[in-house]
């Protein structure tokens, strides 16, 4: 998520979902805290920034000597509308700003309602806005923290259209820019997505019209929480897209301890925890809120909620700033000394650990067996040797104690009393690469990052060993990732694995697909049983037909032949 949030936060939404609260969360007999425990608002120092509005603020991590600070780059003076490219930076240290003057290169335009985007660290890259003509951007300029270097990457692909009020998450080098509003005024449902490695702009994905809203990627779903719907009224879900599939989902939480919808909603992804603040609106004569912190939990999608908002209440709050994951955030406004003009005068740190919000690392144990496998201490520590059907491969060094606990044929094996219990090597008479997967899982206890070919060979193997967890896992990813290239292979090992679910999806799939999937390589070479097979299983009132190339029988692309039949004459159909 993009730690960058304009001066207006337009995230006043709440999301809601069906669903029910155990009684210790469900009641609002909360115990809080008395104000006075927690830290309360400090002023800060340095230049003044006056009522700048909409510019974009990002917290930058402390990295060897350098300390954490956050940068503030754009907006515009609310009273003049003067628009700014300004970049300023504040010592948290000393809680002081500074006018950033000397950087190298040439500075983006005067924007305001833009994103500013922490990469690799040290990297701010800046998207959109408007600028001072009243254009609607759509540059991307890279900052080098470190050495306050401004520079613009060669971009191809498709390049969207200018937005302003739009979220930008950084996520597995891509840069994701996800709705806003155009120059035409239209509220845009897109989703952009750039690569950051190779600076070029996929095609659009339709995604959720909304702006003024936040996004953050968990466990490879796409987020979107509050801000506004075309219609101007706030957004009530929350939505997700995910990012292999690009599937679009939207749900509804109803809950006794959701935050309410209005004020200002300020968020960012902790963990598995979406934070969310809640400040009084800026505008006056509105129904002020409950103002406090909430988090939503994202395995659970429940809500909690961790403080009232009584030193909330004691300044108007302009500006939140949060590194994702971070336990700290950052809330920027006015205070007594400096009057109601000066926005970004005043400043509350507050810490999450104080409320139990805190990311968790990911279980790391199968990482660490599988290093194991690869590292000069795992392999001088071995004390067995598993061999595959390729004479020429290299042996593979194994942790005796490692295949007892996680393999239970080797553990029948040793335990039976036969010659192979007391020899310290076993064939596997699977290809090398077959068999240096299933090793691979045997530490690991995962297949994620296996090749659907490979994936298919462990079917095989699971079946023949017993290991439903592995059979069940190859299902899923076989499932999900049938393509016409790999479905011969797919349906091929499912006949030989048992699994008769996938096998029949498999020959639906080469049915619907039988022109493209014909031409395969895999189909081709087919060993005579399974071709057999295959025709043994299509109907005998089965006729190939020519079908459109875009918009055929069960897919946007079947590409000219398909196999069909009458449904009502067989016993099976597509």
């Amino acid at each position: 998520m993009s730690s960058s949030t304009p001066s207006t936060p337009g995230s006043e939404g709440t999301a809601s979902f069906s669903g029910h609260h155990s009684s210790a969360t469900s009641t609002h007999s909360l115990s809080l805290a008395p104000t006075s425990t927690f830290p309360q608002p400090s002023s800060l120092h340095g230049v003044t920034l006056g009522s700048l509005v909409n510019a974009s603020v990002t917290v930058v991590p402390a990295e060897g000597p350098r300390p954490r600070s956050l940068i503030l780059f754009g907006g515009f003076e609310q009273y003049s509308y003067e628009v700014f490219n300004e970049l300023y930076r504040l010592d948290l240290d000393g809680n002081k700003w500074y006018n950033v003057i000397y950087t190298k290169g040439v500075p983006p335009s005067k924007r305001n309602d833009h994103s500013a985007s922490l990469w690799r660290g040290d990297k701010l890259i800046v998207f959109g806005g408007n600028d001072d003509a009243d254009r609607h951007c759509n540059d991307v300029i890279l900052l080098d923290t470190k050495t306050l270097t401004w520079s613009r990457p060669e971009i191809r692909g498709p390049v969207p259209t200018g937005r302003v009020k739009h979220s930008a998450t950084v996520y597995n080098n891509k840069l994701y820019i996800a709705g806003g509003c155009t120059a035409d005024g239209i509220v845009t449902s897109d989703m952009n997505i750039l690569d950051l490695e190779t600076w070029e702009w996929q095609p659009p994905v339709p995604f959720a019209a909304r702006h003024s809203h936040v996004s953050c990627v968990f466990q490879n779903r796409l987020y979107l929480y509050g801000g506004y719907v075309e219609e101007m009224d706030r957004a009530s879900n929350l939505s997700f897209i995910d990012l292999d599939s690009l599937t679009v989902t939207r749900i509804e939480i109803h809950s006794d301890v959701s935050p309410s919808p209005s004020g200002q909603h300020f968020a960012q992804l902790c963990g598995h925890h979406l934070v969310v603040v809640i400040t009084h609106c800026l505008k006056h004569g509105v129904q002020e809120p409950s103002s406090g912190i909430w988090s939503l939990d994202l395995r659970s999608m429940q809500w909690r909620q961790h403080e009232n908002g009584a030193r909330f209440e004691t300044a108007s709050w302009h500006y939140f700033a949060m590194a994702e994951h971070d336990r700290k955030f950052y809330l920027f406004g006015t205070t007594e000394d400096a009057g109601p003009d000066e926005y970004l005068s005043g400043l509350l740190v507050v810490d999450l650990e104080e409320h139990g919000i805190l990311p968790v690392p990911e279980p790391q144990l199968g990482s660490d067996f599988g290093a194991m496998l690869e590292s000069d201490v795992g392999i001088r520590s071995a004390d067995y040797t598993i061999l595959s059907a390729d004479r020429l491969a290299p042996p593979i060094r194994v942790h005796r104690f490692l295949l007892l606990a996680r393999w239970p044929h080797f553990a029948s094996l040793q335990n039976s009393g036969m010659v192979e219990s007391r020899e310290d090597r076993l064939v596997i008479p699977e290809p090398y690469s077959t068999v240096r997967a299933f090793i691979s899982y045997l530490y690991t206890d995962s297949i994620s990052t296996f090749p659907t070919d490979t994936v298919a060979d462990l079917l095989v193997l699971a079946n023949m060993y017993l290991m439903p967890r592995l059979s069940a896992l190859c299902c899923d990813v076989l499932h999900r990732c049938m393509r016409v290239e790999n479905v011969s292979r797919i349906y091929h090992q499912a006949s030989l694995a048992g699994e008769n679910g996938l096998k029949q999806k498999a020959l639906k799939f080469m049915f619907v697909h039988y022109g493209p999937v014909s031409r395969t390589n895999a189909f081709r070479n087919l060993p005579k049983e399974a071709l057999l097979d295959f025709w043994d299983h299509t109907p005998s009132t089965a006729v190939i037909v020519a079908v459109p190339e875009e918009g055929g029988i069960g897919s946007s692309s079947s590409d000219g032949m398909a196999v069909v039949w009458d449904a009502s004459s067989d016993g099976m159909a597509v």
